[in-house]
């Protein structure tokens, strides 16, 4: 494992710069009580839905007959990745986001299967049990591989789809490791059981955004409370595993040419974790119509660093590709 981000974030990124000294004797919470963390970031309206005995933890917002989009989030992080776009979509549309396993509040999922395939699988359930037929799709990083793969395993429920950062081929094997990362990923290794620190999520964050980003507390610590639960470690290095495997396969280049209709790329200038360039993620979809929006001061986390910027040409691009269909119960 070259970086724990490479892994977490299926970004093959090494990470440079300063840290933030870490919280004094700062303790792991591998043992936490999974409902002290869901009362905490679980709040209503989160929800959870069991799909094939796995309890995904859910949040549905906005007007109930409004058209549906459906946000997926990245590695590492989970539903709460969105809580700075939400409020701004949800005015016109019913936002559904979940934590797909094995990120977030979800799971355990008893199969012990923890693949983009799987997710995928999962996803459908949900949409069956909400019974949303027609939606738009957003998604960043490894949300990414998710929604592609769900198109196409699942056709016909997807009007358009968003994406931010689209690892399309296996993320950068390159990204030069700073010493402090180093020493973090030691200690990290050393560690019986294996937890990360906040200070390794913070400096995660700073390190794939824009220079003079500060990730607030409570993203930090949402991600520190949800990846280090019991058998997160170990359930998110099955997945990355898996993931590995994918990229040798021709998966992803079917996945991308069973889109059709319209896609958004919102490509961020700064984020070196993706391997494939701007035009060769654009050409990797032959049956879509494509339209791509620069930001060449974002990072990886685009809907963080700026939320304003990024959920409106998010929105605009939903408002070009309406579509109206009411909400019914899926067969």
């Amino acid at each position: 494992m070259r970086t724990l981000l490479a892994a977490a974030a299926l970004a093959g990124a090494g990470i440079t710069g300063p840290l933030p000294a870490a919280p004094a004797a700062e303790q792991p919470n591998v043992n936490t009580d999974v409902a002290a963390v869901r009362a905490r970031w679980a709040a209503p309206p989160s929800r959870f839905v069991t799909v094939d005995g796995v309890p995904i933890h859910v949040r549905e917002e906005g007007p109930r007959h409004a058209p549906v989009v459906v946000l997926l989030h990245g590695s590492i992080v989970n539903l709460h990745q969105w809580d700075l776009v939400v409020p701004r979509l949800k005015r016109s549309y019913r936002v559904v986001r979940f934590d797909w396993p094995p990120y977030g509040l979800s799971g355990p999922d008893p199969t012990g299967v923890y693949t983009t395939p799987r997710a995928a699988a999962l996803m459908d359930g949900l949409m069956r049990q909400l019974g949303y037929s027609r939606f738009a799709l957003v998604a960043t990083s490894n949300g990414a591989n998710v929604a592609l793969e769900y198109n196409r395993a699942y056709p016909g429920h997807v009007t358009a789809m968003a994406f931010s950062i689209l690892p399309l081929e296996r993320p950068s094997q390159t990204r030069k490791i700073g010493a402090r990362m180093q020493e973090l990923i030691a200690e990290q290794k050393a560690r019986t059981p294996q937890w990360r620190s906040h200070a390794f999520f913070r400096e995660v964050f700073k390190d794939t955004t824009s220079p003079g980003f500060e990730p607030k507390d409570w993203m930090v610590d949402s991600i520190f409370d949800a990846d280090n639960l019991p058998g997160a470690y170990r359930n998110q290095q099955a997945l990355l595993a898996a993931n590995v495997e994918l990229f040798k396969t021709d998966l992803v280049a079917r996945e991308t040419a069973a889109v059709h209709g319209p896609v958004l790329i919102q490509w961020c200038g700064l984020d070196t974790v993706i391997s494939q360039s701007e035009d060769s993620s654009k050409q990797r979809f032959p049956n879509a119509q494509v339209e791509v929006v620069n930001y060449p001061q974002l990072g990886h986390f685009p809907m963080w660093e700026d939320p304003q910027l990024f959920t409106r040409d998010l929105k605009a691009f939903l408002d070009r590709h309406p579509w109206r269909e009411p909400h019914r119960a899926r067969p």
